[in-house]
């Protein structure tokens, strides 16, 4: 018969064991996004824009940085970059906007000009204060890793512009290509989160609002989208390769109107993703714009980050 220290002792081993065997999800580092003058994703000084011009950054090393309990940058033993271009936009030449989709653009410096903004910047008009909308590490915590002040994003610009041109119909199923986002990773990666900020926007004149948000498609094939965290706009469709916005009416708020939220794409050997691009009205009684205000459009963040490889 076995001690009663003997059974102990072997439950405590076996117990070592089961826990040994079980991945923590407290301590799993991350390649992220940093611009903070000594770490720089991109190399200062950064350009403002409007441009279609593609734009690379490079991913530091955290550890721990799915949890952010602590932010060490460095960078990886690896080196890995990320360079975000479009293609095929079905909107050029376009006053003042270049293009329909531009990087650092924002509405706002006059009533036909976009205001110029940095290509890369962490100004999200948003504080993440319940920790539930961005995720960094497919293995979560769920609402944990992006550091809304520490991880800056690409910030993109849909002009409403042609849309005003054309009079573009504005019912909740109007929908418009733009083109497509192109991220090119430097070597093949595994699983990448892509965390979207603000798709989102809206017109509103003679107090008529007109809502309308970007949404966009994955085109690479063999590969799926999992929302693993973000509001209740933000949703994938049941083929899993659709963004959506899920919600009337449409504003640019991540806190109640625009789609946010932190998306897996499950896939090894990933070195291109290409999603098409599309902005949807969300039916209101109001207009895309006017002949003499047409400086509209939905401006948004991505900033992407991966598990250590």
């Amino acid at each position: 018969m076995l001690s009663s220290l003997t059974r102990v002792s072997r439950f405590s081993g076996l117990l070592l064991f089961l826990l040994g065997s079980i991945p923590s999800v407290f301590a799993q580092h991350t390649l992220e996004f940093v611009q903070d003058g000594v770490s720089n994703s991109y190399k200062p000084p950064v350009p403002k824009g409007p441009t279609s011009i593609p734009q690379t950054l490079s991913f530091f090393f955290n550890r721990n940085g799915n949890t952010d309990d602590g932010i060490y940058f460095q960078k990886p033993e690896k080196e890995l970059t990320l360079t975000f271009s479009f293609d095929d936009q079905t909107y050029v030449n376009i006053p003042q906007h270049v293009t329909g989709l531009t990087f650092g653009a924002a509405s706002g410096a006059s009533s036909t000009h976009v205001r110029q903004v940095p290509v890369v910047n962490s100004n999200y008009y948003f504080t993440d204060t319940t920790r539930s909308i961005f995720t960094a590490h497919p293995n979560g915590p769920v609402g944990r890793g992006v550091n809304l002040y520490a991880n800056p994003g690409v910030q993109i610009f849909l002009s409403a512009k042609p849309l005003i041109t054309a009079k573009a119909p504005t019912s909740d199923t109007s929908r418009y290509y733009y083109g497509k986002l192109r991220l090119q990773f430097s070597r093949p990666v595994n699983n990448p989160v892509l965390s979207f900020v603000g798709l989102g926007a809206t017109t509103n004149f003679s107090d008529k609002r007109l809502g309308f948000a970007t949404e966009l498609e994955l085109v690479s094939p063999d590969l799926t989208l999992t929302k693993i965290s973000g509001n209740r706009e933000m949703v994938i469709n049941d083929a899993q390769t659709k963004i959506l916005h899920d919600k009337s009416p449409i504003t640019g708020n991540c806190g109640g109107g625009a789609a946010c939220g932190s998306v897996l794409v499950k896939g090894s050997n990933i070195t291109t993703l290409v999603f098409g691009v599309y902005l949807r009205a969300d039916g209101g009684p109001g207009v895309w714009g006017t002949d003499k205000v047409t400086n509209s459009g939905d401006m948004w963040h991505i900033t992407v980050t991966l598990p250590a490889q």
